[in-house]
């Protein structure tokens, strides 16, 4: 089967649902496709990795009580009719359980916005442009003792069928920048720049005055030190931002969660979990977001959700079953990795604006500390606590930013603590991308940001 628009074999592909609802009091079937190029330029090796197309179907029975499915690469008519066959013939159905909303017809076909194609950019042009980055990043300074560009594209085709909707997307992501290793002898650091988004290949760069300043940190990122242990005012970057969403309230809202009783979030509906100035949102229609998309794999078209008002928390993030059982509002974020389980998972997760500046909120401080980009972070939902690790630094003493930094900055807090401590958001979100698992497994691509924002933090 040609995974697409072709109308002949989406209908089949109705036909087969409208068969197994002969049995199943709900059905779908969605279908994946991905190609992946992966290109890298190093100082002493130049690697293209060209992967796909890999594709394969689940087929989805809901008995009344839970659902069964069934997975096959076998994208024949002839396959997916015999995938249909061995899932309707082992499940039993519950009469009188619960109900599934099929939801309203809707029946579309989307693809990512672009200037450039990617596909029509030959694989040695997107060679040469990482070689050209890597060049002109290791001619910069001395102290470069490698760097690297890496380029990754993924276009993902999704087919999603069921009793009232037949959809299809067709989406590009894509990743672009430059990694630097320095070293003055006796120490060494490294740093990263990146863009991620949907679109095309007009993501494939990034912007010069973040080059320029990420070769004027080398000094000082070569005598930076460690955070003295302690409770600081700081001032987060849109990234920094961004990790504290994801890990707060990105994991800790992802409404599977609630259904096993590892959240806390679920006793705090609609109670203050954070400062007035504090809104948060899940937004898959994020205009070329990294973790953007039309529809979710479970068939819930795109849209914004709302998880806290004025610090207030007002929505979780559902997939179909959790939404279910738990009676909440449908979210779009059933998501799978490939072909695996559907979970309630983010999309692009942020701070929402406010309308302080940033040369207010330094001024502002007498001393604190700057954080720059992320690393990594963790998330304990039961508990709410989270721990993130900063790239780096910036100490600011008497309202200014000085030149001492300090490397490999943890954050660890009490989510609510931490949230309610924030005394002022500017107006400059920004979103970065990457992919997120569920503990170590079913990864997806992920956006997550905000703005600057001012807080206390416990740092070391």
């Amino acid at each position: 089967m040609t995974i697409g628009r072709n109308p002949a074999e989406r209908s089949f592909l109705r036909e087969l649902v409208a068969e197994m609802e002969h049995k199943a009091p709900y059905a779908s079937i969605l279908i994946n496709e991905n190609r992946s190029l992966a290109i890298s330029s190093a100082t002493r090796m130049d690697r293209v990795n060209e992967t796909g197309p890999q594709a394969g179907a689940v087929l989805t029975a809901w008995t009344g009580e839970h659902f069964e499915e069934e997975v096959t690469s076998d994208l024949s008519r002839d396959g997916l009719a015999q995938a249909a066959r061995n899932l309707i013939g082992r499940i039993s159905v519950k009469p009188g359980g619960l109900s599934i909303d099929p939801g309203p017809p809707t029946a579309a076909d989307y693809a990512t916005a672009h200037r450039i194609d990617p596909a029509q950019v030959a694989i040695s042009v997107k060679l040469e442009h990482c070689r050209e980055m890597r060049r002109q990043i290791q001619e910069a300074d001395q102290r470069i003792v490698d760097a690297s560009c890496r380029y990754n594209e993924n276009r993902i085709k999704t087919t999603f069928v069921n009793r009232n909707r037949d959809l299809f997307q067709e989406i590009t992501y894509l990743t672009f920048g430059p990694m630097i290793v320095i070293s003055d002898g006796s120490t060494t650091r490294y740093d990263i720049l990146y863009n991620a988004g949907t679109g095309g290949y007009e993501l494939a760069q990034v912007d010069q005055q973040e080059v320029d300043a990420m070769i004027a940190r080398i000094p000082c990122l070569l005598q930076a030190k460690r955070v003295e242990p302690g409770l600081y005012d700081v001032i987060t970057c849109p990234a920094a931002s961004g990790l504290i969403a994801h890990e707060s309230f990105g994991h800790g809202v992802e409404t599977d969660m609630f259904l096993k009783g590892r959240a806390r979030a679920h006793d705090y509906i609609n109670r203050p979990v954070g400062s007035e100035l504090v809104d948060l949102y899940d937004d898959p229609t994020w205009p070329a977001g990294p973790g953007s998309f039309f529809f979710d794999d479970e068939g819930q078209p795109a849209s914004r959700t709302k998880v806290l008002d004025k610090g207030v928390l007002v929505s979780g993030l559902t997939d179909l079953n959790a939404a279910m059982r738990l009676k909440l509002p449908r979210t779009a974020n059933g998501r799978r990795e490939g072909t695996g389980k559907a979970y309630a998972r983010m999309t692009n997760t942020y701070f929402g604006a406010g309308s302080d500046k940033l040369e207010d909120m330094i001024a502002s401080i007498e001393h604190g500390i700057y954080l720059g980009d992320f690393e990594s972070g963790m998330e304990d939902p039961k508990g709410w606590g989270v721990q993130c690790v900063l790239r780096w630094g910036r100490a600011i003493e008497d309202g200014k930013l000085t030149d001492q930094y300090f490397t490999q900055v943890g954050l660890t807090g009490y989510v609510p603590d931490l949230l309610g401590s924030i005394s002022m958001t500017a107006d400059d979100i920004r979103l970065s991308g990457g992919t997120c698992g569920k503990g170590y497994k079913e990864w997806v691509r992920v956006g997550d940001g905000g703005p600057h924002m001012k807080m206390k933090a416990r740092l070391g």
